[in-house]
Parts: C-alpha cells; structure tokens; sequence
C-alpha cells in the first residue's frame, strides 16, 4: 500500500493525455478536411504532396498557355474564312468582266467593285490582332509552353497574309484579257489561304489534344494529391468519438484513483486515533 507514489493516478494521467491528443488531431484533421496540417504529421507524404502540388500548378498553367495558342489560331482561321469568302465575290466581279459585251461604264462598276472587296481584304488583315500583336500584316511566330517540363513547347508560325502578299494589289478589270488575268491570280489566292487554314486548323487541332492529354494528367496528379492530403472524414470522426470515450474513462480513472489515495489515508489518519 503506497500513498507517495500513486501508480494509478500517473497511468490515468497517461492515458487522458494520450486520449487528448487523439481528440485534437482528428478534430483539427475533420476542421480543416487535411489530414496533414504540418510537416510532422507525415515529413515524406508532405514532401510527395508538395511535388504534386507544383506539377498541379504548372500544369494548369500550361493549359492555359494552350487556351491561348489555340484562340490565336482560331482568330486566324476565322479571318482567312472571311477572306475567302471576299475572293469569292471578287471571282464573280472578274468572271463577269470577262465578257467582251460590257460598256466602258459596266467595266468602271466591276472595278470600284473589286478595288473595294482588296480594301476589305487589307482591313480583315489588320483586324486579326491577338495581345496587341498582328498576326496577319506581319510574319510572326509563337512558342507556347505545352506542359509543365521544360523546353516542352509547340511552334506556330503565322503569315504575311494582305492584298499585296497575295498579289491581288492591281487587278484589272479594263478588259476581258485582264479580267482573265484577274481570275487566275483570285484562284491563287484563294489556293494559298486554303493552304494556310489548314496548316491554322492542324495547329488548333494538335494544341487541343496537348490541353486535353494534359488535363488528364492533371487530374489524375491532383487525385494523387488529394488521397495524401485529404483527411478520411469517415474514419477521423471513428477515432474523435473513440478518444472522447477513452479520455472520459482515463478522466473517470484518475478521480478513482484520486479517490482511493484519499481512502487510504483517511484509514491510516482513524487507525492510529
């Protein structure tokens, strides 16, 4: 029998601290929905999750760059689309002209008609800007970044595409002969932007696949990430309402053992009366 040294009191102390301790965790873990809040909950998981986390990041980034790339190309596209459509009509005016029938007058409105469907051209061009940048007066290139690795990138080029790049700068509608002339260089031109759209579509097409093989990427890291991070709520909640009946029981154990220490003593105190 000891009174100096109560065993029974120090384990029940032990074991509410331990029980405490659970309590905390899983509520701080069911708080924040992490189930590492510092390094010390898991060094090597945290330094896995930080890995992922900036592929994450840089991943999300180069989709973007992508989604960018992409629109350029598109802006492009659509204006070659509307050229097209302007040497269409411009084919009709020449085609027209042709005929050795018309009056000096008829060939005069064939050609204020052609003058104006080149101008239209020339403004298409100058209205194809992307961040402040021509991507039709000018021949340019644009390196997007495709993934998260360096140096990992995709070239656009992008061309020259006015009036006079695609010699259509003085046609002539004076008489058939030109008027000739003028459809045969139309049809190039129209061959030419042809080309060209489909080298835009093809770049539009390989920038989408890099974004969506990316994105699954992304999505499998960011899962990766999540079941090192994330706290299993289902079973942080298991161990709270566990550590609350333990540490209630190491409670209700240290009041007894309190209690028989003071048991003891009152024994001894009326023994020696």
């Amino acid at each position: 029998m000891q009174i100096g040294s109560n065993s029974a009191s120090l384990m029940a102390v032990n074991a509410l601290n331990s029980a405490n301790a659970v309590v905390l965790k899983a509520s701080e873990r069911i708080s924040t929905g992490l189930r590492i809040n510092r390094a010390s909950d898991d060094p090597t998981g945290l330094m896995a999750a930080n890995r992922f986390k900036t592929q994450i990041t840089s991943m999300t980034k180069a989709i973007d760059n992508l989604s960018q790339g992409s629109a350029a190309t598109q802006i492009v596209d659509s204006s070659l689309s509307q050229m097209v459509e302007v040497l269409g009509n411009m084919r009709v005016a020449a085609v027209a002209s042709q005929s050795s029938t018309l009056s000096t007058s008829d060939r005069g409105g064939y050609q204020d008609a052609i003058d104006a469907y080149v101008s239209e051209i020339d403004n298409i061009a100058d209205n194809a800007v992307w961040n402040g940048s021509s991507l039709m007066n000018t021949a340019s290139s644009m390196s997007v970044q495709a993934s998260a690795q360096s140096g990992d990138t995709i070239a656009v080029s992008f061309q020259k595409v006015t009036s006079t790049q695609l010699s259509l700068g003085s046609l002539s509608m004076s008489s058939a002969s030109d008027a000739s002339s003028a459809v045969t260089a139309i049809d190039a031109a129209i061959e030419t932007i042809g080309a060209y759209q489909s080298y835009m579509g093809a770049m539009s097409n390989v920038m989408t696949i890099q974004s969506d093989a990316l994105t699954s990427v992304k999505t499998s890291y960011s899962g990766a990430y999540g079941n090192i991070m994330n706290a299993d709520l289902a079973q942080e909640t298991a161990n709270l309402a566990s550590g609350k009946i333990q540490r209630d029981a190491s409670t209700a154990m240290l009041a007894q053992s309190q209690q028989m220490s003071r048991e003891i003593v009152d024994f001894l105190l009326k023994s020696v009366q």
